[in-house]
């Protein structure tokens, strides 16, 4: 058991198989939670990422005006640190458990605040996440707007090159994580609300629902009355509105309650 949080009995499970099942198109919206699992730290919790940098070296601002910085965060995704581009995280039980809700044919799409991409390693195909604060995977010159795999930008900083330019217009070079002073990626947006179109319950994995503009989509389904279920450690601020909230991690909930959810009842023979 994770320490800090209330042990998971079977009663939680019910509740929230209840609230979900015979739900077709189930939304799931994912925070930093998620992945503390597979050894990603979170960013506001007591051992979060905010407690060892300082959120205003996020900045859009700063990375335009300080080559350190830049060159210091281009160091951290060469060597593999936390959620960056070359980290060995893997995948855990609670993505893996999401994967399967969309090989059951349940889910309408995943929109996710966090960067890692391990809900794709995890089996499932772009069109099936959106992945509204950008990601590591890909890096863009904020000028001309090329894009690159970031691994082949890393192989530049892995040569010596410690603060990576275009090669086509000369400009800055920034991996697709959205920064604090940047909007959304609207492509992923736009993913977002389709996918909350067309949904009939949502499932809020790993998230304090705190973070604007992406927690709005939890905030809509709510005004359109859809069937929240909440698995967080610690309260949320759309806790109010949830049908069920469990306070576990999703590894010891997703895997038993997806299992339920997309077993088929045996025909008699």
């Amino acid at each position: 058991m994770t320490p800090g949080h209330t042990r998971v009995v079977a009663n939680d499970i019910d509740a929230a198989y209840e609230a979900l099942t015979g739900k077709e198109r189930i939304l799931v919206f994912t925070g930093a939670g998620i992945s503390t699992e597979s050894g990603i730290p979170d960013f506001r919790g007591p051992q979060g990422l905010w407690t060892r940098v300082d959120p205003e070296n996020f900045t859009i601002q700063k990375w335009f005006a300080n080559a350190e910085l830049r060159k210091e965060r281009w160091r951290m995704h060469a060597e593999g640190l936390h959620w960056g581009a070359r980290s060995q995280a893997r995948p855990n039980r609670g993505h893996l458990a999401i994967a399967d809700l969309h090989h059951a044919g349940l889910l309408s799409g995943v929109v996710t605040q966090n960067v890692d991409g391990l809900h794709l390693r995890s089996g499932l195909p772009e069109d099936a996440v959106a992945e509204v604060h950008g990601s590591v995977r890909t890096s863009s010159c904020l000028d001309c707007r090329n894009r690159w795999e970031t691994e082949e930008v890393l192989r530049r900083v892995d040569a010596g090159e410690d603060d990576p330019h275009c090669p086509d217009c000369g400009g800055l070079i920034k991996t697709d994580v959205v920064m604090f002073g940047e909007a959304l990626p609207l492509h992923e947006r736009d993913k977002a609300w389709a996918f909350l179109s067309s949904s009939d319950s949502v499932l809020v994995v790993g998230s304090t629902v705190s973070v604007w503009p992406a927690a709005d989509v939890v905030f809509r389904a709510a005004n359109l009355a859809l069937p929240i279920v909440i698995v967080n450690i610690g309260p949320t601020d759309a806790d109010r509105f949830a049908a069920v909230k469990i306070d576990a991690a999703a590894g010891e909930v997703l895997p038993p309650l997806v299992a339920r959810l997309t077993s088929r009842p045996t025909m008699p023979t």
